[in-house]
């Protein structure tokens, strides 16, 4: 490349303008980029855990209830 090609405002504008056309593309290609994985399939370990959650609950609950039953039924007959 000649001094004159380098130094020239011609080729500050030319450079100048491969540079916002690089800027450009560079945004196209951000936008048209596909989404993270996690996005597009979201992991179940939420809903696996809450889940999880409440069924524990409700044993917990289930027994209690029998408990109480069971102490009446048996201990308060006698």
């Amino acid at each position: 490349m000649s001094r004159k090609e380098k130094f020239s405002r011609a080729a500050r504008s030319y450079r100048q303008q491969e540079a916002d056309d690089r800027i450009y593309l560079d945004r196209e290609n951000e936008e048209t980029e596909l989404p993270a994985r996690s996005k597009k399939h979201p992991s179940s370990k939420n809903k696996l855990s809450r889940l999880y959650y409440n069924v524990l609950f409700i044993l917990f609950v289930a027994l209690v209830i029998f408990l109480f039953w069971y102490g009446n039924k048996y201990y308060s007959t006698s």
